[in-house]
């Protein structure tokens, strides 16, 4: 059993050992909270390597992509400088040259190289850059396709340790957040609980007062009716106040300060990923925050939903507008929340769900956040979630 489970084992076998009417207290709820973070900063270990493994595979693939038009270009190179060496020789053969002579032009190596410079020193001398050219090319040739067969085996090996990481890291995210989603469940049945206590606690005062009040204009009339004579005057106690209103409701909660929510609601792991490669040669503008798919993504500030994509790599994506007229890029998501274009949405509001649509891989769902200050070009959002997450 891992520690996660542990706790949330332990977390229930506490609140069934209370009283019927007992609830688990918001102490317990943070102290499990806690340990929950303190396995997350155990994961985020592990997810500090998934990202870093991942930024390594990007930049593979752009080193082998630029191998592979290199090594076409030297290819070119060679194809053309062994036509002006095909030319050379006939040249040399029209002008009696011996066949053994010929041959070494084409000898990038070997112990004749030096003979056939010199030979060709006295007879063609300007011909002589031609073959230290070839030889250059070709020896740019051997060690570019060397480099690009290391390269390849090590982005299959890289890639296969990848999707292991990930799979452990979502096994862990996965499982703290369902430990997360029964916490607020918790949270949320307590809440209720309790406010349906003071409601009914509410209701009994009102009931004895009104009751309290009925006995006493009673009383008062039955003294009425045996002394006509005597003036009597109808008080109540000033210890039993008589309610002549409903008392009000309490006030509604006072509007959110503005400081933000993180995006993801539930367990998440991600680190500055800020100018990492990625695929296509780009450059990472934004944070990637590794999440068990599925979990919810909310409104990181009040705003407007300014638009919904979907496209090849960003999947399903939310442009999000925030009051303060920052843009938000929310992509990969798994799918929609009940939104649409240029609806209003509240801070921590579902918007969407995790996943890995576009060209993120499916055994990593992540949320790909960017930050566009006054709706401006992109800047780094790490510190922003940082704080929040």
């Amino acid at each position: 059993m891992s520690r996660i489970t542990r706790i949330f084992t332990s977390l229930l076998a506490m609140a069934l050992a209370l009283p019927a009417l007992a609830q688990v207290s918001d102490d317990d709820i943070d102290r499990a909270r806690r340990e929950v973070d303190e396995i997350m900063s155990e994961a985020q270990v592990l997810g500090d390597e998934v990202q870093e493994a991942w930024g390594r595979q990007f930049a593979l693939e752009r080193e082998i992509t630029d191998l592979g038009a290199s090594i076409e270009v030297a290819r070119a190179k060679i194809a053309e400088t062994e036509t002006k060496l095909e030319e050379v020789a006939v040249e040399m053969y029209m002008g009696s040259s011996s066949v053994a002579s010929i041959q070494v032009l084409f000898s990038a190596a070997g112990e004749s190289y030096g003979a056939g410079i010199e030979y060709l020193r006295n007879v063609k001398g300007n011909d002589i850059d031609v073959i230290n050219q070839l030889r250059s090319f070709r020896e740019e040739l051997d060690r570019q396709t060397g480099r690009l067969e290391e390269a390849s085996a090590e982005q299959e090996v890289l890639t296969a340790e990848l999707e292991a990481q990930a799979g452990e890291l979502q096994g862990r995210l996965v499982e703290a957040q369902a430990v997360y989603d029964q916490l607020v469940a918790q949270q949320a049945a307590e809440e209720a609980a309790r406010r349906a206590a003071e409601e009914a606690a509410r209701r009994a005062a009102e009931e004895a007062a009104r009751q309290a009040t009925t006995t006493t204009v009673a009383e008062s009339t039955e003294t009425t009716e045996e002394e006509p004579d005597t003036p009597t005057e109808t008080t109540v106690p000033p210890d039993e106040p008589t309610p002549t209103t409903l008392p009000p409701e309490d006030p509604p909660p006072p509007p959110n300060p503005g400081g933000g929510t993180c995006p993801v609601a539930g367990a998440v792991s991600f680190s500055d990923s800020w100018g990492d490669a990625r695929s296509g040669g780009r450059a990472h503008q934004g944070v990637d925050m590794i999440a068990a798919r599925n979990t919810p993504i909310v409104a990181i500030y009040s705003g407007t939903i300014d638009r919904l994509t979907n496209g090849n790599l960003s999947g399903l994506a939310i442009w999000l507008r925030a009051n303060n007229g920052d843009l938000f890029f929310y992509a990969h998501l798994e799918s929609f929340a009940d939104v649409s274009d240029g609806q209003s949405v509240s801070e921590g509001q579902v918007i969407g769900y995790n996943g890995s649509s576009g060209n993120a891989p499916d055994f990593l769902p992540h949320l790909h956040f960017e930050w566009h200050p006054g709706g401006g070009a992109a800047v780094n959002p790490y510190s922003l979630v940082r704080g929040l997450c």
